[in-house]
């Protein structure tokens, strides 16, 4: 889908006495714009101190992801309001406020809900010119990926080449680490089945940092598993600041079995069966708000493979104690019984039901789950854990 460049130059009348919170403050006038990687918003109108703005569904269900940059054409304090009415979705604003960079999306923190009211929160511009992004989650982009990759491409331990193309002819990346072998344990990681679920990209990192260090954990991992990562299964969709999740007429993480729409997806299946896949985990956020969500959980398939109820419990068990304190809680496991399906299969069914799984599953990790920490570098903490973890399983007991 082609990004529309949206500069939009607030009106200069004053016509919005009493709207903001606090009545004393500036009014500031913005020009908005998302026509970068990853930028998503619709603006329904743009006048001094107030924005009318809304996620960009293009075509798809009701969502929650926009991100978007505000640049001051004057100082002051700016409104930023979304639909009172957005069915399905409670609200656009994650539990600790939007997201925030004052670096041209080099560098994020949350704004805090000091900030946020409903399905609104405001800034106050300090300067002419001062541009600032906000986003409902930290994005995690090509470039994000770009650096990493450039900061380990003296490592060995980790090899890139290309999986397959996207449909807009996107290099989607395939990592590996380890080699195969004898007794060795074929591992897949996928995350970004939808664009929109961003944080697991960081987690990731701290997975892949600590499986390719020269610790004696590490060097362990690799003579027990070789590990193929798919950090971007939605390429495109993440590039272009999609929702992902629900698209028309499914989304990637509904595409496995038969008559698959995507390439991504036709290539996982190929790359599963070629390295003979034996353990599976998909990363993904959840919905942004409901308590529910403020915890990480696995999902899955309860009866198949033979043990996966007992060893996913287990692999809960092990996060729990090996990720930084201030994580989010769980994770809980809330697999359940489901039956194969022949076509339109999400991912840890479809691998549940392959001949010599030994565990699949999907960890659901939290936005911004109230009192903890979802910065980058916790981030990378709690996929560090989740390595840990991993080292401390014991995957022979089946098959």
């Amino acid at each position: 889908m082609k990004m529309k460049s949206l500069f939009v130059y607030a009106s200069l009348f004053f016509g919005i006495l009493g709207f903001s919170w606090h009545s004393d403050a500036a009014v500031g006038e913005i020009k908005i714009r998302s026509d970068f990687p990853g930028g998503n918003v619709i603006v329904q109108k743009n006048e001094p101190g107030k924005a009318q703005i809304a996620p960009d569904l293009r075509g798809g269900a009701a969502w929650f992801y926009w991100y978007f940059e505000a640049e001051a054409v004057q100082p002051g304090r700016v409104d930023f309001v979304f639909p009172e009415q957005m069915t399905g979705v409670k609200s656009p604003i994650g539990m600790q406020g939007p997201a925030l960079s004052l670096d041209l999306g080099k560098s994020w923190t949350w704004a805090g809900t000091g900030n946020v009211k409903d399905n609104s929160f405001f800034y106050d511009f300090e300067k002419v010119g001062q541009k600032v992004r906000f986003a409902v989650t930290f994005p995690y982009l090509q470039g994000d990926f770009d650096s990493f990759m450039k900061e380990n491409a003296g490592n060995k331990n980790l090899r890139s080449e290309v999986l397959t193309k996207s449909i807009k002819g996107r290099n989607v990346e395939l990592l590996q680490i380890g080699e195969p072998g004898p007794n060795v344990k074929a591992v897949l990681m996928t995350a970004r089945h939808h664009a929109c679920e961003s944080m697991v990209g960081f987690i990731l990192e701290g997975f892949i940092k600590a499986a390719i260090s020269d610790t004696p954990s590490a060097a362990g991992f690799r003579q027990k598993y070789v590990l193929y990562v798919v950090p971007f299964v939605d390429k495109d969709g993440v590039e272009d600041g999609d929702q992902g999740k629900n698209r028309k007429p499914h989304d990637h993480n509904r595409d496995y079995g038969k008559d698959s729409i995507f390439p991504e997806v036709d290539a996982i299946e190929n790359l599963a069966d070629s390295k003979k896949i034996q353990l599976f985990l998909d990363l993904h956020c959840p919905t942004l708000r409901m308590d529910i969500h403020q915890a990480m959980y696995f999902v899955g398939t309860k009866q198949t493979p033979e043990n996966n109820e007992a060893l996913v419990k287990e692999f809960a068990r092990l996060i729990k104690e090996s990720v930084p304190p201030n994580s989010p809680g769980g994770p809980n496991v809330l697999l359940q019984k489901r039956e194969p399906m022949e076509k339109g299969s999400n991912c840890n069914r479809y691998f549940s039901y392959k001949e010599g799984m030994i565990m699949a599953a999907t960890l659901e990790v939290p936005y911004a789950a109230p009192k903890s920490v979802m910065d980058v570098n916790n981030c990378r903490g709690i996929g560090e854990g989740i390595f840990k973890a991993w080292m401390k399983m014991d995957f022979n007991q089946t098959k």
